[in-house]
């Protein structure tokens, strides 16, 4: 069992039940669809299905072992074990943005956002060649210089 400080100065424990908790956390960490009702009449009763989102997160670990998220960042650095929790956790992260921001359960925009901080990126690559005859060349799309002389 080891002891690290805190931001408070009071030591923070690490051990085995922290490792348990953390698990634990990781695995209650699921979605939930939620029905509810959203209007009536003598005719009929409109319900509205909704997805709560319940994604892992470093922030929702630190609350629910009751510490600092520094603490967290730190025994990923010192513990392998921890560290191996931490990736589980990420993990998790990643494969939930990616299956419902593809299948549109998630918004995509805020699912491409998160994916940044695990280092997926949205860019366009564009090949450009300048050739000697003063015309340039954007992915097969050939852009003809106006003030060069036609042969």
């Amino acid at each position: 069992m080891s002891q690290e400080s805190n931001p408070v100065g009071r030591p923070t424990i690490f051990d085995d039940s922290i490792m348990v908790k953390a698990i634990d956390y990781i695995e209650s960490c699921e979605d939930v669809e939620e029905t509810k009702m959203t209007g009536q009449s003598d005719s009929f009763t409109k319900y509205e299905t909704k997805l709560k989102v319940n994604i892992p997160t470093i922030e929702g670990l630190a609350r629910y072992l009751k510490i600092h998220r520094s603490t967290l960042y730190e025994w990923q650095k010192e513990k392998p074990q921890f560290s191996d929790i931490i990736e589980q956790l990420q993990q998790k992260q990643v494969e939930r943005l990616l299956n419902m921001g593809l299948s549109g359960d998630y918004n995509s925009t805020i699912a491409k956002v998160l994916l940044t901080k695990h280092g997926y990126n949205d860019k366009t690559e564009i090949d450009q060649k300048t050739e000697l005859s003063g015309s340039v060349k954007y992915s097969g799309i050939e852009i003809i210089n106006p003030n060069e002389p036609k042969v």
